[in-house]
C-alpha cells in the first residue's frame, strides 16, 4: 500500500515507455538500439543485407557524431581568433540532448543573434570576413546537425509503430 510500487503508476522524470525503456532523447535511444540491435529485431525482413533500419540508424548516429566534432572544433578555433569580440559557444539543451552553435559577446557574456554578430565591426576586413564565414559554417553545422535528429526522430517513430515480423513455419519442422 502505502510505498509500494503499483504496476502504471506515474513517476517524477519518467517519460513514455519505449518498449521496455523510458527515453526522451532520441540520440541517447538510438545509441542504446545500435549497441544491442533492437531496431533490426523490430523492423527488418532482410536482417544481414547491410541496408536496414540499423545500417541506417548507424549513419545518422555518425553524421550527428561529425556535426558534434564541426562544432567543438569551430568554437574553439573562434575563441583562439585574437580580436574577435565575440566567439562561439556549443550549446546543449539538457532535456532533448540538442546541440547548436551560437554566438557570445567577449565584454558582457550574452547571447548575439546572427545578425548582429555579422555586423560587428571587429577592426580589420579579414576578421569581419572570417566572423561571416564562420556564422555561415556554424549555421550550416546546425542544420546538419538537426537534421540528423530529425532523421533518428523518424527512424524511432517508425520502429515503434511496427510489428515483429512473424515468419511462418517450415513445412519440413511441423
Amino acid at each position: 500500500m502505502k510505498g509500494e510500487r503499483m504496476k502504471g503508476s506515474v513517476e517524477k522524470g519518467l517519460a513514455k515507455p519505449i518498449g521496455s525503456e523510458h527515453a526522451v532523447n532520441h540520440v541517447l535511444w538510438a545509441r542504446r538500439a545500435a549497441e544491442d540491435q533492437a531496431c533490426q529485431n523490430r523492423i527488418d525482413a532482410k536482417a544481414l543485407t547491410g541496408r536496414g533500419t540499423l545500417a541506417h540508424l548507424r549513419q545518422q548516429v555518425a553524421t550527428l557524431d561529425a556535426a558534434v566534432l564541426d562544432m567543438r572544433e569551430l568554437a574553439a578555433k573562434s575563441k583562439s581568433v585574437i580580436g574577435l569580440r565575440a566567439y562561439l559557444v556549443v550549446h546543449q539543451r539538457s532535456h532533448s540532448g540538442y546541440m547548436f552553435l551560437r554566438w557570445r559577446e567577449r565584454s558582457s557574456s550574452r547571447h548575439l543573434p546572427w545578425e548582429e554578430a555579422e555586423r560587428l565591426d571587429h577592426g580589420s576586413r579579414q576578421l569581419n570576413e572570417w566572423c561571416r564565414s564562420a556564422s555561415r559554417l556554424a549555421q550550416e553545422i546546425n542544420a546538419r546537425h538537426l537534421s540528423a535528429r530529425e532523421a533518428i526522430k523518424r527512424i524511432r517513430d517508425q520502429v515503434d509503430q511496427s510489428e515483429p515480423f512473424m515468419f511462418p513455419r517450415s513445412p519440413i519442422s511441423v
